[in-house]
This record gives structure tokens, C-alpha cells and sequence, in this order.
């Protein structure tokens, strides 16, 4: 009997659950809607799994304030890796309406969050990625971040890319690991 009621329960606490999530998202209080579950979700639980995809697949609009993007981008920093995930294909999903946010964290000042932009970039890999790649690439100091985009380049670059790449070798010349690097991403090209 004890059983029954407890499986009763739980029913009764995931219908809640959805219905107030289905009540926040339908009165588009995004940034709410992301700092709920950014704190609920910290950890990995396959059983919270249902409810992240159901919060990003019903997410009508693409969020517009800085406050929203903050807690996109604390989202993308999470330990949980299928939340990770979910914003990455909810960036990927919205194509260039993701563009100013990933450009916001290409032009931060802190390298860690550059690369971190770069490999956001590579994984939404909208139209504009490469064009915006490149400009990255020309204007990059930090090797580490240089290099970051460099490697995606060489995934989703194209022919005409390749003099930027050689540029990048005379600019670090005496680097090895810029030259390695730099001919990796030429060969995936030419490929």
C-alpha cells in the first residue's frame, strides 16, 4: 500500500512540476525560467533530464536582456554537462540571434572566456561562423585562444581561409606549436 501512495506522490510532483514550469514559460519570464534551473540542476540526474528539455523546447523566443545572457553564459560554465548541452543546442537552434551573445563572449577580456566563446562558436557553427573566426583569428594575441580558433577553422574553414592561416605562421614564426597547429588546420581544409 505504502508503495502505491509514494508512486501516487511522485506522479502528483512531476505534474506540479511541469505545470509550473508551463506557467513561467508562458509568460516569457526567461531570465526566471534560467536562474530556476540553472540552481536546480546543478548536478547530473538523468531524472532531471525530462525537465530541461522541456523548459528549452518550449522557450518561444530567443532571450534579450543582459540578465538573460548572464545566466545563459553561467549555464554554460555548470558542472552539469546535459545542461550544458541543452543551452548549446538552444544557441544552435537560434542560429544568428545567438550571434551578439557569442560575440559579447569573444570580446571579453578574460582568454578563458574567449576560448570558451571559440568552442561555442564551433559547436552552434552558424552561417557566420567562419567569417567570424577569421576576424577573431586577426585580431587574437592570447596563443591559446589563437589557436583554440584556428582548430575550428580547420574544420569548417574553406579554401580562401588558408592565406589567413599562413599569416598566422609568419606572425609566430619561431613557434612550433603555432606552425603544427597552423599546418593541422591547412591539411583539414585541403582535405
Amino acid at each position: 500500500m505504502g508503495l502505491i501512495k509514494s508512486d501516487e506522490n511522485m506522479r502528483v510532483r512531476v505534474f506540479n512540476e511541469f505545470l509550473a514550469l508551463d506557467y513561467i514559460i508562458k509568460h516569457k519570464e526567461i531570465f526566471y525560467i534560467l536562474r530556476t534551473i540553472n540552481q536546480l540542476f546543478k548536478e547530473n540526474n538523468p531524472k532531471d533530464h525530462i525537465f530541461i528539455d522541456y523548459v528549452f523546447a518550449n522557450l518561444e523566443k530567443m532571450p534579450q536582456r543582459a540578465d538573460d545572457f548572464e545566466m545563459l553564459y553561467q549555464m554554460l560554465k555548470s558542472d552539469n554537462a546535459y545542461l550544458r548541452n541543452a543551452v548549446i543546442l538552444f544557441l544552435r537552434n537560434y542560429g544568428k540571434e545567438a550571434k551578439p551573445f557569442i560575440e559579447s563572449l569573444m570580446n571579453n577580456p578574460d582568454k578563458d572566456v574567449r576560448i570558451f566563446a571559440i568552442n561555442v562558436l564551433g559547436d552552434v557553427n552558424f552561417e557566420e561562423s567562419v567569417e567570424m573566426l577569421k576576424e577573431f583569428i586577426e585580431k587574437e594575441k592570447d596563443i591559446n585562444a589563437l589557436m583554440t580558433a584556428v582548430d575550428y577553422l580547420g574544420e569548417i574553414g574553406r579554401e580562401e581561409d588558408i592565406p589567413l592561416l599562413e599569416s598566422i605562421k609568419e606572425r609566430y614564426k619561431d613557434n612550433p606549436y603555432v606552425e603544427f597547429g597552423v599546418n593541422l588546420a591547412i591539411d583539414r581544409i585541403k582535405a
